[in-house]
């Protein structure tokens, strides 16, 4: 039988020889086709996506993203990914190669992919447009069974990739009230320190504690997960234990950082200081610290309840059948599909280099300088503080309340965000967090019309509670001319307009008030469209249409 696999691997490549007697170009062909690709690639990824070559490439923006402290795990991820490559080398040397053209539908989503990233402003999907081209060239060159055979590093490269926003805060918000309510129970039950709970916010004798992102348990969420698998590979042979590690991860990390808050409320009593700076960060890296301990912890337990079989001395990955002898033919339709890849990319590179001109800003007047004075209404600005502008992210904001000096009515609290440009991730944060964190819990959510400058348009409106007290709240997302109320069709309109627009402006804007005991939403609407709709108009200085 091995005689007889020779035999066909001679004739293999006596076939290739004789025909790259007869045609040198098919023969120089292989090798000058991968490094065409690869100098594509590199283009795509690192020459454009921006005005700036390099600096507002798609790559360079992601490593900017990995060197804030949220996503520093995203260092380590491609570094392993090359790590489990190199650890396979003879593995993969002996992998049967059969290169195919089911790999160029792969290569033109990619490109697609790239193509509405990059003119949408989309960053989640250039970024993971890298990942489905790769999928798609090894396919392309080395085949199915070369891409099985590099699933797991292959996969395992999404990890570096931060999720969009608008999915981010469907799981980081949940994390942050329950850090925030398991905390103050302990707080007060546990170590008897007076507390007060309010959404996310903890108000102790001598200091509020604010839950953010960095508390919420998604940092070491995410650095713990990763960290969970790349354990599991090299430390398990079991495929049940790797995947319960990963998913330790996910309570280790809350119960570490509900740790963190109820040490930092317990510092706090006794010096604010402790709780703030420089102190607030070394409590997160010891937590951390104290988090891996418990997964090692953990780890030990599975082995001490359920004990590993001996499977000799080799890592998992090298407990494998080596496949049978590479083989290195090319038929016809895959050099023509690596040809048509190759020219597809290439369109593709000039023609995003060539729409990689500036966004188009226009003018438009602060919104400080939006007037605080409307009639009978006096208006006082209310500056937002460092955590929230850092969560907002690169913006302009206004958040100010008006006062009816004429009677008695209550306040109301008008929030206004505007995003210049929302091409390098910054993006409008939904109210759905912001006054739920806040301490406000919705009783009553539903979509009214109101009549406008920009015509009748649909938008928010809440019923909210805190404590005792009732609100209404209006908001919407307000962007070249549109009003629209959910932040899904926000993200489509960013999209389509950053296309068509060459803008990537957008808006947010909130009206908020205390009702009265026995007054209904719509007259509680009513009396706030009274500021309204003398303010309304005046945002098209500062909203531009």
């Amino acid at each position: 039988m091995l005689t007889s696999n020779a035999a066909k691997g001679d004739s293999v490549e006596a076939a290739q020889f004789a025909a790259s007697r007869k045609n040198p170009v098919a023969a120089l062909w292989p090798r000058f086709d991968r490094w065409l690709v690869l100098l594509l690639v590199v283009w795509l990824y690192l020459g454009v996506g921006g005005e700036h070559f390099f600096r507002d490439s798609i790559s360079y923006r992601l490593v900017v993203q990995w060197a804030t402290p949220d996503f520093s795990h995203g260092f380590l991820v491609p570094a392993f990914s090359f790590f489990v490559l190199w650890q396979n080398r003879d593995r993969l040397k002996n992998v049967r190669t059969a290169p195919s053209w089911t790999g160029l539908p792969l290569v033109i989503l990619a490109l697609v992919m790239i193509l509405l990233g990059v003119l949408g402003v989309e960053l989640f999907t250039s970024r993971v447009s890298l990942l489905v081209l790769l999928a798609g060239l090894i396919i392309l060159f080395g085949g199915w069974p070369l891409f099985r055979a590099v699933l797991f590093p292959w996969a395992f490269l999404f990890l570096m990739i931060p999720l969009p926003s608008i999915i981010l805060q469907q799981f980081t918000f949940p994390l942050q009230l329950f850090a925030s309510q398991v905390s103050a129970w302990a707080l007060w039950n546990i170590f008897n320190i007076p507390c007060h709970l309010e959404g996310n916010q903890i108000t102790l004798p001598h200091i509020t504690l604010q839950v953010g992102d960095a508390c919420s348990g998604i940092r070491s969420l995410m650095s713990l997960t990763t960290l969970a698998i790349i354990y599991g590979y090299l430390m398990e042979t079991r495929q049940w234990v790797r995947v319960t590690l990963a998913f330790t991860a996910v309570p280790i990390a809350i119960i570490a950082n509900i740790f963190r808050i109820v040490i930092t409320g317990m510092l706090g009593k006794w010096n604010s200081a402790l709780a703030e700076g420089f102190y607030h960060e070394f409590q997160g890296w010891l937590v951390f610290v104290v988090a891996l301990l418990m997964f090692f912890a953990t780890h030990r337990l599975i082995n001490w309840i359920w004990k590993p079989a001996p499977v000799g001395n080799l890592p998992a990955h090298q407990n494998v059948h080596s496949e049978a002898p590479a083989t290195r033919a090319r038929g016809s339709s895959a050099r023509f599909a690596t040809a048509a890849a190759a020219a597809l990319m290439l369109a593709t590179a000039i023609f995003l280099q060539a729409h990689s001109r500036g966004e188009i800003l226009p003018a438009r007047q602060p919104l400080s300088a939006l007037p605080q004075e409307l009639g009978v209404w006096t208006g006082t600005d209310d500056p937002l503080d460092d955590g929230t502008l850092k969560t907002l992210g690169h913006g302009e904001f206004l958040n100010r309340i008006y006062v009816n000096a004429s009677n008695q009515e209550p306040g109301i609290g008008l929030f206004v965000a505007y995003y210049p440009t929302q091409k390098f991730g910054d993006t409008i944060h939904t109210p759905l967090h912001c006054l739920v964190g806040a301490g406000y819990t919705p009783v009553r959510r539903e979509l009214v019309q109101l009549t406008g400058p920009l015509g009748v348009v649909t938008v928010n409106r809440w019923v909210a509670a805190k404590g005792l007290e009732r609100n209404l709240v209006l908001y919407w997302f307000q962007a070249h001319g549109r009003v629209v109320a959910s932040e899904y069709s926000a993200k489509y309109y960013l999209v389509s307009d950053s296309i068509r627009l060459h803008r990537s402006d957008g808006s947010l804007i909130r009206l908020l008030s205390p009702m009265y005991p026995d007054e209904s939403p719509d007259a509680a609407q009513a009396r706030i469209m009274k500021l309204g709709s003398q303010f309304l108009p005046l945002l098209d200085n500062s909203i531009p249409r």
